[in-house]
């Protein structure tokens, strides 16, 4: 018998995307995340439900030298070698929404003339719609990791979204040397630069953090506020009071991190390939779909839908510093 197709009277465009596909639309909802749009971060990709971040650890016993020993024909072992593992836990997230075509489509047309309403998404509109939801999850995923606010597990800074002595203690980063700064107080232009020096200097304990690529400090935007103002008070000069986009303390620069609230006085010292994220792009997991609902229920929505699975870990737990109040 011939096959036949059935359409069953709607003009249904393909709107789903897995896969391959569906990867310029998730990648984008992750990777659009500024902490690793901007490289403050490692990123994994084709992780399925877990990944292990190994590495080589050395005991330096009796304040000596920890692999070097005096020659001899035979040598000693020093035992001095450790494989340490952290483990990254993927959590599954989707995303579901309705968007009302006659609320966005007469502004993305208006140079194309007028609004279609046939069966049909015009595939530049699909792209569109499709791309700016991807812009609006990266940015909720930039909160996400940092946060570890629901449905994510375990953030970076917080264990549920909370920034008190037992969330940030609970939090992946929560295993890094603790700069205690109650002393400082709240954060504000005239006590930034004292919570920095606070932070900087449980930093110097431990210099290897200090010759990493790439280290220094995460804190919010009005933190980073904060320090521009303070460090223009320091000058008159064109220099300070004209351009302040990549400032450094102690030679070490200041990232702004938007998934730092602006409410939590927070600040954490590290590198970036310290700090890993865990995507499943790439594994045929993830999916991306644009789904026409005004054909069969009388509506004008569609609606766009995503998911995809993260997770968020320290690759190593004592290479960093967590400058906080903890005290209150």
């Amino acid at each position: 018998m011939k096959s036949q197709k059935y359409n069953f009277d709607m003009d249904v465009v393909s709107g789903t995307y897995a896969g391959e596909l569906a990867l310029p639309y998730v990648t984008a909802a992750i990777t659009g995340a500024e902490t690793l749009k901007n490289n403050r971060a490692r990123l994994m990709e084709g992780v399925v439900a877990k990944a292990v971040i190994n590495n080589v650890a050395f005991d330096q016993q009796g304040g000596g030298a920890t692999v070097i020993q005096a020659a001899s024909c035979a040598g000693t072992d020093g035992a001095n070698t450790q494989l340490t593992e952290q483990l990254i836990t993927l959590t599954d997230l989707m995303v579901k929404e309705v968007i009302c075509r006659k609320t966005i489509f007469p502004t993305f047309m208006a140079a194309q003339g007028r609004m279609r309403r046939d069966g049909n998404i015009p595939p530049d509109f699909a792209e569109f719609l499709l791309a700016s939801t991807a812009a609006q999850a990266a940015n909720d995923v930039e909160s996400l990791i940092w946060t570890g606010s629901s449905p994510f597990g375990t953030g970076l800074l917080s264990a549920n979204g909370t920034f008190d002595i037992t969330n940030v203690r609970a939090s992946q980063m929560g295993g890094f040397a603790e700069a205690d700064l109650d002393s400082v107080g709240a954060f504000t232009k005239a006590t930034i630069l004292n919570a920095l020096n606070a932070v900087f200097e449980t930093a110097a304990a431990t210099p290897g953090i200090l010759l990493q690529p790439g280290a220094g400090f995460y804190l919010s935007y009005e933190a980073f506020a904060f320090f521009q103002q303070a460090i223009a008070a320091q000058s008159t000069t064109e220099g300070y009071n004209q351009q302040l986009l990549t400032p450094t303390y102690l030679g070490y620069p200041v990232y702004p991190t938007a998934g730092i609230p602006n409410t939590a006085d927070i600040i954490a010292f590290t590198y970036p390939n310290n700090v890993v994220v865990a995507t499943n792009a790439y594994t045929g997991n993830e999916a991306a779909a644009l789904i026409p609902v005004y054909q069969y229920d009388g509506s004008d929505n569609v609606k766009v839908t995503m998911d995809f699975a993260i997770g968020v870990n320290v690759a190593v737990p004592g290479d960093g510093v967590v400058g906080f109040d903890f005290t209150a």
